[in-house]
Order: C-alpha cells, then structure tokens, then sequence
C-alpha cells in the first residue's frame, strides 16, 4: 500500500515538472514586398503569352529579272545556193553527169557539203520569210526536177523508200545527221513517164499516189514542171496554163484517191522552167499570172544555169535584187557541192544577241521593240542587220530605222 502510494507521488511530481516548462516561440514569416511580387507576375504572364504567339516569317522583296528578247540576225546578206538534181545511176556507173548521179557521189557531197557547215531548208518557207537558219550554219536547197522516176524515189512492199533510190539515201543520211536533216523541193512532171503505158491496170497510180505521199509527210514538198515536160519557148499561153493546170489537178487527183486531200494545201505554187527554155510574151504572161485550182498566185519561178556561166545565188527575198520570178539554180551537182566546199567562207551565217532589259508587256508591241533594236545597235551591242525575234523579221540594216518586215 505504502509502495503504491509512493510511486502515485514520483509520477504526479513528474507531470507537473513538465508541464511548467516554458512554450517554444511559432516562427515568423518574412516581410512581404508587394511591388516586386506584382512586377515579378506581371512579367512571368507576359513572357508566358509572347512564347505562344506564332513568329511570323519576313517574306523577302523579289528581285527583278531583266527581261531580254534573243535576236537571230544577217549581219551580212545571206546567199543561199540552190542545186539541182535529176536522177541517181548506181555506182557501177563509170561517172556522174549533170542528169544522173552516182549514188556513192551523192552520199559523198552531202557529206561534204554537211562537214563544211551547210544545212539544207525548205525553199518554199524561206520565199515566205522564214529565214532562221540555226546559228553558225550557211542555208543550202536540195531542188529536184522531172519527178517520179524510180531511181529517184520508190516505195518497198513496206510502204519505206528502196535503199537504192536518191530520196531514200539522202533520207536515211538525215536521219543519221540530224544535225543536216531532210529538206527538198521537188518539181513533178506526172504525164511523160513511159511506164504507164505498160501498166494498163492503172496500178502504178496507186504506187505513185502514195509515194507523193510519203514525200510530203516527209519534208520533200511537190511542186509544177509541167505535165509533160515540154519546151515552152515553143508554146503559146494556152499550151502553157494547159500544162500547168493539168499537173497541178493529176496530183489532187492522185492524194484525193487515197482519202488525203488534207495534203493539197501543202502544195504551194512553185515552178521550175523545163529545160531552161524561159516562154516569151503572151506565154510568158499566162506562166508568171498562173494560180493553182484553189487560187494561191505564182510564189517563184526558177530558172537552170551551170557554173561556167557564173555562181548564181538566191539572195533573201528581202533584198533589193531577189526576183520570185526567176530564182537561179545551179546544175552539176557534183561540180556545185565542189564550189561551195571551196568557197565555204565567203557565206555568211546568223548572229545572235540579247535584246534589252525590255518591258516584258510590251513585247508584243513592234515598234517598241524595233525601238530596243535601234538602242542595242546604237550602244554597240548588237550589229545592224536583219533580225530574226520570235517569227518576226525586222530590218535594221545600218542606215535605216528598224521595220517589221511583213
């Protein structure tokens, strides 16, 4: 009992010594600063709000391109030879002659003439005015008289020119040198060749028919050397637009047979003088006043001739001396290819140059680009001469203000 009340005693006197220990002090907050705390938001928020609005991209001034026109230009007149073929002996032939040429000759003076810079255009688009002439090239014509023979041009079961035909290797030569082409005019005289009477069928005009054909799909256009090929010098007007006419309507007859009168406007109206006996007076009037059965008038007349009478060359039908109606051609064909060999450098060839800075809007516009022109010469820049830009010839030759050739 005793014992318990003694413990009872030690226990409460320990209670009441530990309650009497004094309480610790709660800990005090800092000051606060208003002002900064506020700035301190204000500029968290804002960088906040810059951060999610999208950059936006400086777009760059566009820069000006100088607007420049490149000319084609005859600086020199260009002189433009014409060579005459008629037809083509195999080369077991002891020579060429003026009327029939050995193949491996004619293969040969292509090449010649292709080696020496030449490249043959069409006759009837440089009458017209086409005269561009890829750069550094000297323009030359393939003419062909008295069409069709067979060693000229004929057609295999295949509907392709015999190999040992002329057309068929002055083709296959412009496929392996594009860089020469294939480009003739040939002149047709349908009504004399013999070999029809031995086909009393009529199926050589169906073979002739498409050998035309492949000719004018080719690049070898057809054109008048009358029906039989006769001397004119001996006929009257009538006998003159007889023949003429009667050429000009077998040859619609033939295209028209085989469904392809779509081939008639390519026709054009050019003839080549038989024998090179030119008419006189009343025949002569009756040839020049000639118009085909759709009415295009006479656009040249060509003539025959032989260099030991002179080199003749079809000057551009801009010049003051070019005469549509008796256009020299030469003959020989080896003695021609020969010639111009020799005398490859006296033949001019196209220029270029870069017309402006131009208004592009107002290129369009003739006389504003004639006057650029005039300025590209006056500076120096450029030569005078005729000028080829974008299928328009204008004549800036020196002493006179740049034209539109029409």
């Amino acid at each position: 009992m005793k014992k318990n009340i003694l413990i009872l005693s030690i226990l409460i006197a320990f209670l009441t010594t530990a309650c009497g220990a004094p309480t610790p002090a709660t800990p005090t907050a800092p000051p606060v600063d208003i002002a900064a705390t506020a700035l301190s938001i204000a500029s968290t928020s804002a960088a906040a709000t810059i951060a999610a609005i999208p950059t936006a991209t400086a777009i760059p001034t566009a820069t000006e391109v100088p607007y420049y026109l490149t000319a084609q230009i005859w600086a020199e007149e260009a002189r433009v030879p014409i060579i005459n073929y008629h037809q083509f002996a195999p080369n077991t032939s002891e020579h060429s002659t003026d009327h029939k040429i050995r193949m491996e000759d004619f293969i040969a003076g292509m090449d010649a003439l292709n080696q020496a810079g030449f490249v043959p255009i069409a006759l009837e688009d440089w009458l017209k005015g086409n005269l561009l002439v890829p750069e550094g090239k000297k323009p030359v014509v393939f003419t062909m008289d008295d069409l069709f023979y067979n060693n000229q041009i004929r057609l295999d079961e295949n509907g392709d020119p015999r190999l040992d035909t002329g057309l068929a290797a002055a083709w296959e030569y412009g496929q392996q040198h594009p860089e020469f082409g294939f480009e003739w005019a040939l002149f047709s005289n349908l009504g004399d060749k013999w070999y029809a009477d031995g086909d009393p069928e009529g199926k050589w005009k169906d073979e002739l028919a498409n050998t035309i054909i492949w000719c004018i799909e080719h690049d070898a256009r057809v054109y008048n050397h009358t029906y039989r090929h006769i001397r004119l010098d001996l006929s009257d007007a009538q006998g003159v637009r007889w023949e003429l006419e009667q050429n000009d309507l077998f040859l619609r007859e033939l295209l028209a047979s085989k469904g392809r009168e779509d081939l008639i406007p390519q026709l054009g109206n050019m003839f080549a003088i038989p024998f090179g006996y030119w008419p006189q007076g009343g025949a002569y009037t009756a040839m020049v006043n000639y118009a085909t059965p759709e009415g295009d008038p006479m656009l040249g007349i060509f003539d025959i001739d032989w260099l030991i009478n002179g080199a003749k060359f079809m000057p551009p039908p801009y010049a003051a001396d070019f005469d549509p109606l008796r256009i020299p051609r030469i003959a020989m064909p080896t003695e021609a290819v020969a010639y111009l060999v020799e005398h490859k450098d006296e033949f001019p060839t196209m220029v270029s140059c870069q017309i402006g800075p131009l208004d592009a809007e107002q290129v369009s516009n003739v006389d504003y680009v004639g006057d650029a022109i005039q300025t590209s010469i006056a500076s120096g820049a450029c030569p005078a001469g005729v000028y080829v830009i974008e299928g328009k010839n204008f004549d800036a030759r020196a002493g006179q203000n740049p034209h539109w050739i029409e």
